[in-house]
Parts: structure tokens; C-alpha cells; sequence
């Protein structure tokens, strides 16, 4: 493809492991441009070639050894420069390789050398030690003879004991300064040793591209090389920032960059994007369904009165229809963004290290909401509930949680879509009470001629705001679901009519509203009686 700006191509090559003839031009590139996938990254490498008129060779020389061909693509920076053939090959280096490792082993040597050198320095100063030691042992039997015969000189001995505190000392400082000096050539030689593991199980070969490009005269062009690197991927983390007293939420996105590719990326221009080139890019294909009949196989009755009681025990098609479907939209992925790095970076190819990026910082007024779930636990647990106004699509990941300046903990972020409504949990609201009463579940029968089993259900639940501001509390709990029509559940007309039903299409699932005010005390009674005939099990799932 030619366009007035520049000419590019596509490799669909053969690989070629023979020695090529000489070339006129060998140019060296340099990573440029870097754009990281969720799954792979597109690397852009620039090399500046001075043309003669006509046609020349050129070799791009130094490039990675796993380069698939299918996915590299040449281009120039002029539009009077074409590109004619362009062959793929890779370059035996064997003896380079080699060289490498041998420098490395040199290095490890001496640090090495060093080491042994520090503890040879240390065992030294032990020694001293223990020499003085014994010097001290010995001023402290004559001191006592001495003084005992009345002939001790005392002002000898105090500058034998000035002698042997600082020549201690010394010896004390020495044992001190070697160990730091070992612990720092200790991480020089984990580094090294590191270095040699990864390049002794690396390729002995690098990759060549040889193009032809011909010129209407002498011009100098820039060749720009693209090609896909799988060992490399980044993820979205995300960091919450809560001022409860003025209901204001920080929300701060970051990027953590993964490559673990064979070449490192220095001073790059490094893009981050959604779209996920390792997805499917179609649905894919459906065959023919065909129905038929055939006779039932025979049974015998122990075999169909099991099959009953399994049909009796699982979940059937209905059973699953009830509870609804739910899940994040299918068509995220067609969300594509790209956020452009300011500046240039540079991202290690070492699987040790992480590169964090921070992406874009968003301020929301939020609403403060407080969740319990008495049944469960007396902890109250407060969130954060706000409308995302953006028109970026935010990727599910971690999020850092921090309350008041005060770290919360960890939690998930989830994929969010523009317009849609956010609640993000934001840890433990110990400024509202929750105390649980439970009054006794009771057992028994009801009816003369046709006697079914009760099981009533009754509890309290108090709820007290300590916050000196207004507190929106929500209280989450349920009714059983009958899934057989011999089972009924009842609900008095004394128990607190829920706010909402089916919670986000869970059947069963209530949920109490309320706005307290401070110091404002709700309770909520939540009872219910089940029945069902006698001489059945009830079963809960």
C-alpha cells in the first residue's frame, strides 16, 4: 500500500537461516513507540537511512529472535521512496552470546572475590576480639592479686582499659561496616547470577529484515519497523479517596505495565490500550440441530424411583429460571480506549519489575450510604453511590480503599460504563449502632383435618445513627421462596413493610430504606411464618 506520505508493507515471508550476500546499507533502529494491550504490546522501532539514487539494500539488523513475520510491517517516512522485496532472516549469535555469558561470569567472579575478601575481614576482627578478650581476663587476675597485696598500680591499669575499650570498639565497627558491605555484594551478585540465568536459557539468534527501497536521488528516509510482542500486558488498579464529612470522593486511575519480552523499552513514547487483539474477532460458526424420537429404554422400578428423588433434590430448568440472569454486558469489549504516557519512559524486561502509570483522577460528589446485614453481622458498612457522568468506559480491577485519609483495605473495582450508577464499598461505619434481637424461632401444627408443620421466624432489628449529620441506612434480608405449592410463606401485617423486593432480581431478597436523622433510633421487625404438610422434609437450597 503507497500513499503520499509513506509507503508501508506486510511480511508474509519465508524464514530464511542461511547467511545473506552483503548489503549496501546496515541500518541500526531504536525502539520508538510502545503500545501495551491487556494482552501483547505493538512496538514501533525507527532507524534513519541515507539513500543513494536508485535501488538499495538495506538490513535492519539487531532485532529480537521471535518475531513472527505475519505480524511485521514496514513503512518509510518519504512518499519518493518504495519498497521493493523484503526478506526475513535470522542471524546466528553464537559467539556475541557466548561473550556475554563469559562477561558475566567474570562479574560474578570478582563479586565473588569481594565476598570471601569481606569475610576473611570479619573472622580478622573476631579474632582481635577474642584476643582482647583474653587481655582483659588477664588485667582482671593481677588487678586482683595486686590488690590484695596492696602493690596495685592503678593508673596503669586504667590506661590498659582505655587501650582495650577503643581497640574493642574498633574491632566492633569493622564486624559492622563488612556485614553492610556483604549485604550490598550479596544483592550485586543476586543480580548477576539473575542476569546469567535469563540469558542462558535466551536464543543464541537475533532477527534480520532485509528490504529493498529505491530512490528518484539522494535523500535521507526513516524507516519505521512494527511488530507484536506477546510477553507483555497491562491492567487498570484504581485508588478511592473519601471525605465523609463532605461526601466527596476522589477516584484515581493508575495502569501497572508487565513485559517480560527479550528486549527493553528505553525512552519510549508508551500508549496503554483496551482493545484486546488476542480476543476472538468473530462469534464463530452454529451446526444443524436435528430432532427425533426413539422408545424410552426400560426401567426398573428401584432405577426410576431413584431418578425421582435425584429430579426431586436438583435444580431443574425452572428452579434456575427464578433466580434470573445477571452478569457484566457482554459488549465491553467493544470498548476500545487508548491513553497516551506524557512524555518518555522507560520499562524493564525483568519479571521482578512493574512500571505504575497513573492514567486520570476524577472528583465526584457522592451520596453516603450505610449497609447492614443484621442477620449476618452487627457491622455496619459504609459505600459511596454516585453517577459516572464520564464518556471513558472503566476497565474491573483492584481498588485501594482510603476513608478520611485513613487506608480501608482492598477491594474490586467494577467494570463501569459511562452513565451508569456506582456504589464502591468503603469499609466498616462504626457510627451506626446495630444491635440484633433474635426472639426464638418457633415450631409447630396447625389445622384438625389436614395437618401441616409451621416455622416462624422473628427478629428485631435496631438500628441507632451516631453520626452528627442525616445517615441514609439500608438493612438487606429475605423471605424464603416457595418452589412448591405445598409450601406457603406468610408475612404478619406487624412486620416492617421492605422499601424494595427482589434486590437486584434475587427473589426473596427485601431491603429497608430510611433516612435517620442523628441520635435517631429505627426498628424493623422482619417475621414470617412457613408452612408445609406434614410427613415432608423441608429442604432449603
Amino acid at each position: 500500500m503507497r500513499t503520499a506520505k509513506a509507503c508501508n508493507t506486510f511480511l508474509g515471508l519465508t524464514i530464511l537461516v542461511v547467511a545473506s550476500p552483503a548489503f549496501a546499507v546496515d541500518a541500526t533502529s531504536r525502539i520508538d513507540a510502545v503500545t501495551v494491550y491487556p494482552s501483547g504490546a505493538a512496538i514501533t522501532r525507527i532507524a534513519s537511512v541515507a539513500l543513494p539514487g536508485g535501488t538499495t539494500k538495506v538490513r535492519l539488523t539487531g532485532l529480537v529472535n521471535n518475531l513472527d513475520p505475519n505480524r511485521i510491517r514496514v513503512e518509510t517516512g518519504s512518499g519518493d521512496v518504495t519498497i521493493g522485496q523484503v526478506r526475513f532472516a535470522r542471524q546466528q549469535q553464537r559467539e556475541a552470546f557466548n561473550a556475554d555469558i563469559e562477561r558475566l561470569n567474570a562479574e560474578i567472579r570478582e563479586v565473588e572475590s569481594r565476598i570471601g575478601a569481606i569475610d576473611d575481614a570479619v573472622k580478622s576482627a573476631e579474632l582481635r576480639l577474642k584476643f582482647l578478650d583474653g587481655l582483659t581476663q588477664g588485667y582482671a587476675k593481677e588487678a586482683w592479686a595486686g590488690g590484695a597485696r596492696g602493690t596495685a598500680d592503678v593508673g596503669s591499669w586504667r590506661e590498659a582499659l582505655s587501650l582495650l575499650q577503643t581497640a574493642s570498639a574498633d574491632a566492633y565497627a569493622e564486624i559492622r561496616n563488612q556485614k553492610a558491605a556483604r549485604t550490598e555484594a550479596e544483592r550485586d551478585l543476586s543480580v548477576l547470577q539473575r542476569e546469567l540465568a535469563e540469558l542462558s536459557g535466551g536464543s543464541m539468534a537475533t532477527s534480520v529484515v532485509e528490504l529493498s527501497l529505491r530512490a528518484p536521488r539522494a535523500l535521507t528516509t526513516e524507516l519505521r519497523l512494527h511488530y507484536f510482542q506477546n510477553n507483555a500486558r497491562w491492567m487498570p488498579q484504581y485508588e478511592a479517596r473519601l471525605d465523609s464529612d463532605t461526601a466527596e470522593l476522589t477516584l484515581i486511575q493508575q495502569a501497572m505495565v508487565y513485559q517480560r519480552t527479550d528486549e527493553a523499552w528505553q525512552d519510549v513514547s508508551l500508549s496503554l490500550s483496551t482493545s484486546d487483539p488476542s480476543g476472538a474477532l468473530e462469534p464463530g460458526t452454529l451446526s444443524s440441530e436435528f430432532l427425533d424420537l426413539r422408545d424410552p429404554m426400560p426401567q426398573a422400578p428401584q432405577r426410576a424411583a431413584m431418578n425421582k428423588l435425584q429430579m426431586a433434590n436438583s435444580d431443574s430448568v425452572e428452579e434456575v429460571a427464578v433466580t434470573g440472569a445477571r452478569g457484566v454486558p457482554a459488549q465491553i469489549g467493544n470498548y476500545a480506549v487508548t491513553y497516551t504516557v506524557p512524555g518518555r519512559v522507560s520499562v524493564a524486561n525483568n519479571a521482578d519489575d512493574a512500571q505504575a502509570l497513573d492514567l486520570d483522577s476524577f472528583d465526584f460528589d457522592v451520596g453516603l450510604v450505610t449497609r447492614i446485614m443484621p442477620r449476618r453481622s452487627e457491622q455496619a458498612y459504609l459505600a459511596a453511590r454516585f453517577d459516572y457522568d464520564r464518556n471513558v468506559p472503566l476497565l474491573g480491577s483492584t481498588l485501594r480503599v482510603y476513608v478520611d485519609g485513613a487506608y480501608a483495605g482492598m477491594t474490586t473495582m467494577p467494570t463501569v460504563l459511562p452513565n451508569a450508577e456506582i456504589t464502591l464499598p468503603m469499609g466498616d461505619d462504626r457510627r451506626v449502632e446495630v444491635n440484633r434481637v433474635d426472639r426464638g424461632a418457633a415450631r409447630g401444627q396447625q389445622g384438625l383435618i389436614s395437618r401441616r408443620n409451621t416455622e416462624t421466624t422473628d427478629y428485631l432489628f435496631e438500628i441507632t445513627n451516631r453520626r452528627r449529620s442525616d445517615t441514609v441506612v439500608e438493612v438487606l434480608d429475605l423471605y424464603p421462596v416457595s418452589r412448591n405449592e405445598d409450601i406457603t410463606v406468610d408475612v404478619p401485617r406487624s412486620a416492617t413493610t421492605p422499601t424494595v423486593t427482589d434486590v437486584d432480581d434475587e427473589p426473596g431478597v427485601i431491603l429497608w430504606r430510611k433516612t435517620l436523622s442523628p441520635g435517631e433510633e429505627w426498628r424493623i421487625e422482619h417475621t414470617y411464618t412457613v408452612t408445609w404438610p406434614t410427613g415432608k422434609v423441608l429442604s432449603r437450597r
